[in-house]
């Protein structure tokens, strides 16, 4: 009988087969954030490397920011987009390894935006309270799983 009870998902603590995303809101709201930030560094990435004068604010920054130069932050932003996407996609499997890669992906996201606070202050304080929420998502455990770790 207990096993019927466990199979249909009347144990206490939920099903051990159902992946976090149906159990915590919080992980499933933080892979759909990790998705739609990869692709907003997609497109700023893209944005970086086909448009010139784009991010150019002053004629003294030039096509400089505090390191490298926009084609070079172009290509760095693609890749953490595509990693972030990735990463989304093993967050919405369970994987715990795509949990903590997309903390970490969010933390480099935040330092990347902080360098390019100047160019576009707004956008970027935007995308650094999205990567705050990511992590939040990401390393909460909802109090109705206290078994439940990144």
């Amino acid at each position: 009988m207990q096993s019927q009870s466990r199979a249909s998902g009347g144990g206490t603590s939920g099903p051990p087969d159902r992946p976090p995303v149906e159990r915590s809101h919080w992980v499933a709201f933080a892979g759909v954030m990790l998705m739609l930030s990869g692709l907003f560094d997609i497109i700023n990435g893209f944005v970086a490397l086909l448009d010139d004068g784009y991010y150019s604010t002053t004629v003294d920054h030039g096509n400089r920011l505090l390191m490298f130069n926009y084609d070079a932050w172009g290509w760095v932003w693609i890749f953490v987009g595509i990693a972030q996407i990735l990463a989304s996609l093993g967050v919405f499997m369970g994987s715990r390894f795509a949990r903590i890669a997309g903390i970490v992906l969010a933390g480099a996201c935040m330092v990347g935006q902080l360098i390019f606070l100047s160019t576009f202050p707004l956008w970027s304080l935007a995308t650094m309270a999205l990567s705050v929420l990511v992590i939040y998502g990401l390393v909460s455990v909802p109090r109705h799983l206290p078994g439940e770790r990144v």
